[in-house]
This record gives C-alpha cells, structure tokens and sequence, in this order.
C-alpha cells in the first residue's frame, strides 16, 4: 500500500489469517447499519429480478496467505441474491509479487475486468482509466453506500477532485507497538513494558538467559521498522512529514516542515543533508528525531537476528518480542503457544497518545490505505456498484464476505464481536482479505476474548475523537513530473535503510553513502518540486 496492501506483509498476514482486526487507517463516526437488506422488509416490495450478470474482480494475494475457502461465501451471495441482484461473481486471485505489473497491463490492455485494487492509483486517475463514481455516493438510489460512506469520507479519499476509488477501510490506524512474552517478563520479575529502557532490559534478559531464543524478531529486512519515533506527535506538535518512500516498510527519504501559521513550507531536506538544511525544522522532530531513531536502532541491534538484512531467518528460532499491530493480537497469541503452551504475551503502544489513549491526538488526513476501482471501459459500471451496495447495506451482509458462513466459519458474540466456533481450526478456516472489499467504519467486528487492556485500545482506535486532521489533510503528492527521479531514490532507499533501521554498521557513514546517491539520483529536484506542489495546494487552502 504504500497504500498498496503491503499494510506491512506481515501484519497483514496476521490480520488476514484468523483474526480480521483493524486497519491501518481510518473511521468517520460509526454507527450501526440500518440500510435495508438484500430481503426484502417484511411489508415492502421486493425488488425486481434483473437480467443475469456476472463481474469479474481481481483481488491481490497468495492461497492460505491472504484467503483460504473463499468459494462458498461466494456462492452464498450469488443464492442469496438470485431473485434480485442475479449477479454472479468472477473472482481471481493474483499473487502480490505479480499483481503490480499485471493490473498495469490490464488497464493497458483494456481487460475484461469490473472491479479491482488500483495500486498505481494516482496514475490510474490521471491517465483517464478509471471511472469517475462519484454519482454514486451520497445518492439515496444506493441506501447501502449513503450510510456507509459518509460526504466527508469520500471527499478525503478524492483524487484529483473526482471519486475515482472507493475506499476500503475501518479505522484510521492500527495501533502500533512491540508484542512480547510476558510469561518471561514474570519469569525475571520484570513489570510491564512502558519505555524503551524497560523494552532494552528485558531483551538483554533473554539474551543472557533463553540462548534459543531471538530476543527481538525482525521485521522484514528492516528490523525496527517504526520503533523509536512518534509520526503522531511529529505531524500534530512538530508540523513535520515524511514524505515519497514506495514499499513496505515505506521507504521516506525527505522531511518536510510546514510553517507555524499553516500556509507555506518552511524546509525541505533529505537524509543525510547537513545540518545547516534542517535549521528551519522544529528542534525536536527534525534531525534529532532521525538520529535519535537511527542511533536507538543500532543500540538494538544486538537483539535481532544476524541474517535481518537478508531477510532468511528461518531457523525456527523462537522469538521474544518483536513489532506488531493490536490488530493482530489474537493471531500472535495463537502462534506463540503453537510454539509454547506456556507462552502469555503483552502489548506496549510506541506512540505516547497510544499508551494514554488521549483524544484528538492520532494523526489522519482522512485517507484510506486501500482502494477498490472500476475501470472506466467496464459495462457494467452500474451491476458492480448495486453489488458494493449489498456488501454495505447491512452488517449480515457485510459478515457474509468477511468471515464466511455463518456457523460455520464464524459464529457472532454480543452485536460487535465474533468468534471461530469451537472445534474449527483456525488454520484451515474460511480466510478472506476484507481490506480490498468489505472494511468500512459503519461495519465493524472485534475479536472476541480480548484481554481488557487490548480491547480498550481497540476501542479507541474505532472513537471518532480519538482523531486530529493535520495541516496536509487533502493534500496528495503528484510523482509524474519527478518519476525517474523517484525511481533511481527509491532504489538507493532499498540499498541504505535497511542498515539503518536495523542498527548494522556506522550510522554517519550510511548517512553520508545514502545522501551522496540520493544527490545523484535527483532528489533535489523531487525536493524542490515537493515544495511547489506543497505551497499551491496550501495557498489555495
């Protein structure tokens, strides 16, 4: 995701398997669905049979990875909806490794295709491929999609000031922080995680004493990922962005600073500038800040394991702390005593407004993580949004591609909960990926069985005042005019930061590596055109 999917591989994973969390972005206020079913009310008319269809979707990922079993739940609708919709659904799946090029030379090509996921969506927009659905939302011909998708919503997610995407999402984040086994944490008479002093001394205890134990697992090829920085405060306090990285992690490599009153861009700079091009940043979330995070990384470094650069730690070592996603807390439970039945983990949120659970201070710019779209040479622009349309109009519907059959592949607790029934293996289990069709802040389930501490912060994360809109709400970068620019950085991005955010070799001397590349790459000139498009979306806010 860079808006891509790849909402961190693993932590996607995690959510996708047994337990459906949270997103990584977004909810308007929710509110329980009560746009009609697919039934018809008792006392109203039935809607008519329309004429037979079938839509072909594309969805991006690996069987057993991302879904599992997704064929029934399918087949329900297509009964459930056979004397109204009568609609039939072509769905494929495409391995992620694939699916970037593959869905570029399909818009190309002009394939048969209804709905997919737009990686490439900026681009997509602007070359006039997608179909513009803003006729849809907002449009009491489609009571599902006018509930869910508030005015508000779809006007953050705009591109280029048309609804070019529908947006896929349930909350404006999922909590960050660092899992860990809290069983050892009572083990060594230690107290909860609650700053990263506690986390070093808790990883250098299993260090000296579970010598077949990882004490902090990697995170891809770049161990820390997020760990040491608090992107919240950063934009909210400091007025500072990140910006320009593609992947997962997201490879950023400039800092903007916006000024005081909001209207201009004080300072551009990137990694590895002197110090004389971060002067105008604010003091604390400016170069300090990347230090601070480059320098924690490498004081961590002794913690992960040796081959983290590579990314081939499979020595079926067991770990004992490492990133995570409150989201995917039950599915980490399930694997760690999979591995250990003694195992008991806990949870500690990276960013401070996440540990107080403080309102208003989570920055969003009101943007999804993930998109669905509709080319704009499908003909059946109109079947496809009557379909979106049944998936949100009801929290039963919704459940349907969500979880499975109900009964059998889930069974619901309360109204806002839900459970594997018992007896069912999580492993085998009906698994789909509601982050590219059925995520919305209207709609939404929680785990059930959580421990107290993680149900709260899942339930701050669904609060509409848990969020603040900063300065850059609305604001999207256009890469075209600096494409090639873009590409030679993102590739030096790919060769240095890994090092960095796992600790290895001299930070000083990445840096400089990095900045001498970047500098030959261009990134003046996407430094510069940064700050052009910056400076006329605020001046004409």
């Amino acid at each position: 995701m860079n808006k891509k999917f790849l909402v961190t591989l693993l932590a996607v994973m995690m959510l996708a398997s047994l337990f459906v969390g949270c997103s990584s972005k977004a909810p308007n206020k929710p509110a329980e669905s009560t746009a009609p079913n697919s039934n018809a009310a008792e006392g109203t008319e039935p809607a008519a049979r329309k004429d037979p269809v079938t839509l072909n979707i594309r969805f991006f990922g690996n069987e057993n990875g991302h879904y599992r079993d997704v064929d029934p739940a399918f087949r329900e609708f297509e009964k459930r909806t056979q004397d109204t919709l009568n609609t039939k659904l072509n769905v494929t799946f495409t391995p992620p490794a694939d699916y970037g090029t593959k869905h570029e030379l399909w818009m190309t090509s002009g394939e048969d295709i209804d709905l997919f996921i737009p990686w490439s969506l900026p681009k997509f927009a602007k070359d006039g491929v997608l179909a513009d659905l803003s006729e849809y939302f907002n449009n009491p011909k489609y009571p599902g999609l006018q509930k869910a998708f508030s005015e508000e919503y779809i006007n953050d997610n705009k591109i280029f000031g048309k609804t070019y995407a529908i947006p896929v999402t349930n909350s404006f984040m999922d909590m960050e922080g660092v899992w860990y086994r809290k069983d050892l944490l009572k083990k060594y008479g230690m107290n909860d995680i609650s700053s990263y002093d506690d986390l070093y001394s808790f990883l250098e205890k299993v260090k000296e004493n579970e010598k077949d134990m990882i004490p902090f697992g990697n995170y891809g090829n770049t161990a820390f990922f997020k760990l040491f920085t608090d992107i919240n405060a950063q934009q909210l306090e400091g007025k500072v962005f990140p910006f320009t990285g593609q992947g997962s992690p997201k490879r950023n490599f400039v800092y903007v600073q916006i000024a005081e009153d909001g209207k201009s861009v004080a300072g551009v700079a990137a990694y590895g500038d002197p110090a004389s091009e971060w002067a105008n940043f604010h003091p604390e979330y400016g170069l300090n800040y990347l230090m601070n995070q480059f320098n924690q990384a490498k004081r961590f470094n002794k913690f992960i394991p040796a081959d983290t650069l590579t990314n081939t730690t499979g020595t079926g070592m067991r770990q004992a702390a490492g990133y995570m996603t409150v989201g995917g807390f039950k599915g980490k439970e399930a694997e760690q005593k999979a591995l250990d039945p003694n195992a008991e983990i806990g949870f500690w949120p990276i960013f401070k407004n996440n540990q107080e659970m403080t309102p208003g201070t989570q920055s969003t710019d009101g943007k999804a993580w993930n998109f669905m779209a509709i080319p704009a040479s499908s003909k059946k622009i109109e079947r496809t949004m009557e379909f979106l349309d049944w998936v949100f109009s009801s929290q039963e519907n919704n459940d349907l591609f969500t979880y499975g059959i109900e009964g059998k592949n889930w069974e619901a607790v309360g109204d806002k909960e839900w459970k594997v029934p018992d007896g069912v293996d999580p492993a085998k289990n009906y698994m789909f990926p509601g982050y590219q069709l059925t995520w919305n802040p209207t709609l939404i389930r929680i785990p059930a069985g959580l421990p107290e501490q993680i149900r709260q912060y899942t339930e701050y994360q669904f609060k509409p005042d848990t969020y603040q809109k900063h300065v850059l709400a609305g604001f999207t970068f256009d890469p075209e005019p600096v494409k090639n620019e873009m590409a030679k950085c993102n590739t030096v991005m790919d060769k240095y930061l890994p090092f960095l955010l796992s600790g290895f070799g001299d930070v000083e001397e990445n840096l400089a590596k990095m900045n001498k590349d970047l500098k030959d790459s261009g990134v003046d000139k996407i430094k510069e055109e940064l700050k052009n498009q910056i400076n006329a979306f605020l001046a004409q806010k």
